[in-house]
C-alpha cells in the first residue's frame, strides 16, 4: 500500500512540474490571413494582434463573416494578416466571467473604419469603460481608429446586428 501511495504521489509530482513548465514557455501567434494575404512576408501586410487584458474577437472583414468561431486562448494569441487599405471590421468582445452568471451577460458587438498601413502591426482591444473598439499602432499604443457600438445582445443569443 505504501508502494502505491509513493507511485501516485511521484505522479502528481511529475504532472505538476509539466503544467509549471508549460506556463513557463513561450507559445507562438497562430496567423490567420483574412484575405489571402501572404503568410511568408510580412512587410507586405498590415497584420492585427488582439490585446492581451481586453480583446476584441474579429468576426467579419468588408462586410464577409469569418468562418472561424474560435475563441481566445490563454497560450496561443491569433494574429490576423490582411492586405493594406481601407477596410470595415466587425469585432464582438470577450465577456469573462461565471459560467452561471455570464448567461445573464451581453456580448458587445462593434463596427470599425480602418485605414492600415503596409508593414504596421495593429492591437485591437476594447474600452469597456466607453464601450467603443479601438485599432492602436502597436509599436507607440496610439489611437489609429475609433469604432462604435451597434448591438449589445444576450451571450446566448450569439448573434449581433452588425448594421
Amino acid at each position: 500500500m505504501v508502494k502505491h501511495q509513493k507511485g501516485i504521489q511521484l505522479k502528481s509530482v511529475l504532472v505538476f512540474a509539466a503544467f509549471w513548465l508549460t506556463g513557463c514557455t513561450q507559445f507562438s501567434s497562430s496567423l490567420i490571413s483574412i484575405d489571402g494575404s501572404p503568410i511568408n512576408d510580412l512587410s507586405k501586410i498590415a497584420l492585427l494582434v488582439e490585446d492581451s487584458d481586453h480583446p476584441l474577437l474579429l468576426r467579419g472583414s468588408d462586410g464577409i463573416p469569418q468562418e472561424s468561431m474560435r475563441v481566445p486562448n490563454a497560450f496561443i494569441k491569433y494574429a490576423y494578416l490582411i492586405k493594406p487599405g481601407s477596410h470595415v471590421f466587425w469585432l464582438k468582445n470577450v465577456p469573462y466571467g461565471h459560467p452561471i452568471f455570464a448567461l445573464f451577460e451581453r456580448v458587445r458587438c462593434y463596427v470599425i473604419e480602418v485605414e492600415l498601413t503596409q508593414g504596421m502591426q495593429y492591437r485591437l482591444k476594447e474600452d469597456k469603460k466607453m464601450k467603443r473598439a479601438l485599432l492602436l499602432n502597436d509599436e507607440t499604443g496610439e489611437t489609429v481608429a475609433i469604432g462604435q457600438l451597434v448591438d449589445e445582445p444576450w451571450i446566448l443569443s450569439r448573434d449581433c446586428k452588425w448594421q
